[in-house]
């Protein structure tokens, strides 16, 4: 659209809305009326004023009649020459917005302003809900209960505030002069609120998730506003005024302030941002990891927002890293010490999923890549909902993110796997799901030589794989997962209200199908009436309907799952984990309240473990040697080294390199071992092999040679578990037992070279 067409778009808009104003702050009299529709001059004064000649009612010289009617109307209604006043005033505002628009200036809302921001929104809400001093009995004191009634869609609210949208986007280290301002609004423009929509692809089927979040996002604004009040009051600063800057960040880093709803984002090289820094404005561009998409999320909601921050992003993105790693980091708990256990996880594994080391993965499972995403998803899936441990650490609310496009496979059918996988999946097991690529797909298929949305399939001319897309998808990125989940606060705060116990509470909750439905009767099925249902009549028992449903998650979805079975083998396993399965009731009777919006730390299962890269301070062949240093037992030939931004242990001396591992008498048991190796190509890379030996004591546990080369141009990571035997006849679980020995060597047998990017030793 070009700008004479924006402009011309802008003005009918403003026009239109000051032809509204026009009518409805005149207030004719019915005989002031009557005269000018006889007149036959009502369409001349309006098209007159329209035009902006202010002086057209005193010159139109169809009628004297006209005139007198004019002059009738003025001296009736003493509230018209104020009317013109105004709107004279909104004509100048218009030709500065039009000035504006041809001279290319950002145009942000200004303080003041009809066009309130999102932040002015809610916080008017927020605070007719917060200076209520007598509330009604049984309303619900959470997040909900202080947005605008009833819930406004996310459609809505963001449509209407786009303007907020793109100053809230502009990246934090652009804040000076907003450089990327055009290229943004550009991606905003093709980026419209439906397409947004269509990148909502599934909602949860239990809602508790979201509820618990809310709760955690509300308990810290509601201590902010508080101290907000409490600043004010010292200050002598009005209610209308903002605080200090500086002030609010204070508030904001007091210790006892409750903490941030901490969201866990999980990926691989498209999630760290690579080639992020590739855009049509800047040669120059930004740090990958705080380009991509997560690490612009932060900064974008406390922006939106007016500086409060209230939810935390934490990534972990390793390069060549596919689903299959983070079923491992997950199981094993490799998250970083300074990441806490995450109340919303995010898989953005999809374009790895797809990569070339999951096919040769599935090759070499003699399977099809569709099994094999299929199984990963599944995998990941269940150690996620599978609570870690009863009461103390509640399952995250699962959210997929499929951002692959291509170009991994080229027959389209082929890039869909992942997606299918994805909607399969979370159809099956009730999860939240989010498509980059069907929000984007067809502007990327109607042209699939540009390179703002997708990667640059045409570089040079000549079309290629490229599967890492460039700045203009990770700021639509941002945006795809910010609605999102503003879409699933506007959903569960429309759900109806009802009556519930929780603890030894009685009060309101949303209904939703998470809740359990405890039967009051015989055969009512737990049916509550709320928003104007009858009570059951009760004259006849309706026998047939369904039984609640097993608390724990639906079994595997296998080729042999029946329909006949299905029921009953869900109720079995349930059963089998009872424990894990506790309601909220049950948990607060243990110590545990059901509102509680904290989580104990994960349980550690490894005796040793370390991700290169993963973790802040280890980042650097220093820290990583620092890491080994404590168990390293012998050492020929191996250091830290950091190849191209990919750090790990590697071998210096050639063939025969060697180095051992060693533990006295380990304080828990081990029954696996992993590795996380690298494998590349090239001359340096060809036929590289290690050979792995691990022993408890003199007894040799397992040894396996591992490969550390392929033959795609490219550097992937990969895993290598190793499952250990038996010790003696009386160790029947297998592994290392409590007080045994155990030492580990790796010897370079084949190539130049080999890269070692973590380790994990563990209880299973």
């Amino acid at each position: 659209m070009g700008a004479r067409t924006v402009i011309t778009h802008v003005t009918t808009f403003l026009l239109g809305v000051f032809i509204a104003s026009f009518l409805s702050a005149v207030h004719l009299t019915h005989h002031a009326a009557d005269n000018i529709i006889s007149s036959g001059n009502w369409g001349g004064d309006v098209s007159n004023f329209i035009r902006g000649d202010s002086s057209a009612n005193v010159r139109s010289s169809s009628s004297s009649t006209s005139a007198k009617v004019n002059d009738a109307i003025i001296n009736e209604n003493s509230e018209l020459r104020k009317s013109l006043r105004d709107e004279q005033l909104q004509k100048e505002k218009l030709q500065s917005t039009i000035a504006k628009l041809k001279g290319g200036t950002p145009i942000s809302p200004e303080p003041g302003s009809v066009e309130e921001s999102v932040q002015q929104t809610l916080l008017q809400s927020y605070n007719s809900h917060y200076e209520r001093t007598q509330t009604p009995k049984n309303t619900i004191h959470d997040l909900c209960s202080i947005l605008p009634q009833p819930t406004p869609t996310t459609l809505s609210y963001w449509s209407h505030h786009l303007p907020h949208i793109l100053n809230a986007t502009k990246h934090s280290s652009d804040q000076s002069e907003y450089q990327y301002h055009d290229f943004t609004a550009l991606l905003l423009h093709f980026l419209t609120p439906d397409r947004l929509q269509r990148g909502v692809k599934t909602l949860p089927l239990d809602w508790t998730p979201v509820q618990r979040g809310l709760d955690i996002i509300y308990k810290r604004l509601t201590f902010i506003r508080k101290e907000v009040d409490a600043y004010r009051k010292k200050n002598n600063i009005q209610r209308s005024e903002e605080i200090p800057s500086n002030a609010l960040q204070d508030i904001q880093k007091n210790p006892k302030i409750p903490r941030k709803l901490n969201v866990l984002v999980m990926g691989g090289s498209v999630t760290m941002g690579v080639v992020c820094h590739i855009n049509p404005v800047s040669g120059t561009g930004i740090a990958r990891r705080s380009c991509a998409w997560p690490g612009r999320m932060d900064f974008f909601f406390s922006q939106l927002f007016g500086g409060y921050e209230l939810i935390q992003f934490h990534t972990i993105a390793l390069g060549g890293t596919n689903t299959e790693s983070g079923i491992t980091m997950w199981d094993y708990s490799l998250l970083p010490d300074d990441v806490p256990y995450p109340d919303v996880v995010i898989n953005a594994y999809a374009t790895n999923d797809m990569h070339y080391n999951s096919v040769q993965d599935a090759i070499a499972k003699n399977i099809t890549l569709e099994r094999s995403v299929l199984e990963l998803t599944q995998a990941f899936i269940r150690q996620l909902l599978t609570p870690k441990k009863e009461c103390e650490h509640p399952p995250p609310l699962l959210i997929y993110l499929d951002d692959y496009l291509g170009n991994e496979q080229n027959e389209v059918l082929a890039t869909l796997i992942s997606s299918q996988a994805i909607h399969l999946m979370s159809g099956y097991y009730g999860l939240g799901s989010i498509s980059y690529a069907d929000a984007v797909r067809d502007i990327v298929y109607g042209d699939n030589k540009e390179w703002w949305f997708s990667s640059n399939w045409h570089e040079g001319g000549k079309y290629q794989r490229a599967v890492h897309p460039h700045m203009g998808m990770h700021i639509s990125s941002t945006w795809i997962v910010s609605y999102y989940l503003m879409n699933l606060v506007s959903a569960y705060c429309s759900l109806p209200e009802v009556e519930g116990a929780l603890g030894e509470q009685t009060t309101q909750q949303r209904l939703h199908a998470g809740i359990e439905q405890h039967s009051q009767g015989v055969w009512d099925y737990g049916y509550r009436p709320h928003d104007g249902l009858p009570q059951l009549r009760a004259t006849k028992q309706l026998i047939g309907g369904p039984k609640q449903k097993p608390r724990g998650i639906p079994p595997p979805l296998t080729e042999t799952l029946s329909l006949e079975h299905i029921s009953q083998q869900w109720q079995e396993e349930t059963e089998l984990k009872a424990n894990l399965w506790k309601s909220g009731n049950e948990c607060s009777a243990e110590g545990h309240p059901y509102d509680s919006t904290d989580v104990a730390a994960l349980p550690k299962p490894c005796l040793y473990s370390w991700v290169a890269n993963l973790e802040r301070f280890l980042d650097n062949p220093k820290r990583l040697t620092d890491r080994i240093k404590p168990v390293l037992a012998s050492n020929e030939g191996w250091s830290a080294a950091d190849d191209n931004g990919k750090l790990g242990w590697v071998p210096s001396s050639g063939i025969g390199s060697k180095f051992t591992l060693e533990w006295k008498s380990v304080a828990q048991p081990v029954r696996a071992v992993t590795w996380m190796i690298m494998r590349s190509y090239g001359e340096k890379w060809e036929n590289s092999r290690v050979k792995i030996e691990v022993w408890s004591g003199n007894k040799l546990m397992t040894t396996e040679e591992v490969v550390g080369f392929h033959d795609k141009k490219t550097s992937e990571t990969y895993n290598i578990k190793m499952k250990l035997g038996a010790t003696s006849g009386t160790n029947k679980s297998g592994g290392v037992s409590v007080g045994e020995d155990l030492r580990v060597t790796f010897e370079l047998v084949g190539g130049s070279t080999f890269k070692i990017s973590g380790m994990a030793i563990c209880d299973h």
